[in-house]
């Protein structure tokens, strides 16, 4: 499959199409709905989508943290193309743009069950299992220029 990752705008229509991949993925399998999230505050936060076919299949966001620091959030793929690199392919994107914008670390939180995917790329856990949402989550960071934290 032929997969594009590319930035996109706060409020445009590919952000509600990620909005709602979102949804899908992250929140009503919690019982929750991304209506009742504040995205409005997302408005400074820079926003990747993977797009095939035309369609959004993967979404991931971005918060400023401080100069440096960048916070990965949301990250979603649609259940149907899991498995084929998308999620990889967005967070490579994001470290890349993160670096040419210069941001020197990204740190997440990852589902206990992401752990894995995130270490295969070179984030690492810091600190303790925490609760978010209702499930189990590591704080995770990763320096970009391959240096010590």
């Amino acid at each position: 499959m032929n997969v594009i990752v590319e930035c996109m705008e706060w409020g445009s229509s590919a952000y509600a199409q990620g909005l709602e991949l979102r949804d899908r993925v992250l929140r009503r399998p919690l019982g929750l709905s991304i209506h009742d999230d504040p995205t409005d505050q997302e408005v400074e936060d820079y926003h990747i989508r993977a797009v095939a076919h035309g369609r959004t299949v993967g979404v991931l966001l971005l918060k400023r943290l401080d100069d440096s620091r960048l916070q990965m959030k949301q990250v979603a793929v649609d259940s149907a193309v899991q498995g084929q690199a998308i999620g990889r392919k967005m967070v490579v994107f994001a470290e890349q743009m993160a670096l040419e914008q210069g941001f020197s670390k990204i740190m997440l939180h990852g589902r206990l069950t992401a752990v894995p995917f995130y270490e295969k790329l070179g984030y690492m856990t810091e600190g303790d299992l925490f609760m978010e949402v209702g499930i189990p989550h590591y704080p995770m960071i990763k320096a970009l220029n391959g240096k010590d934290m």
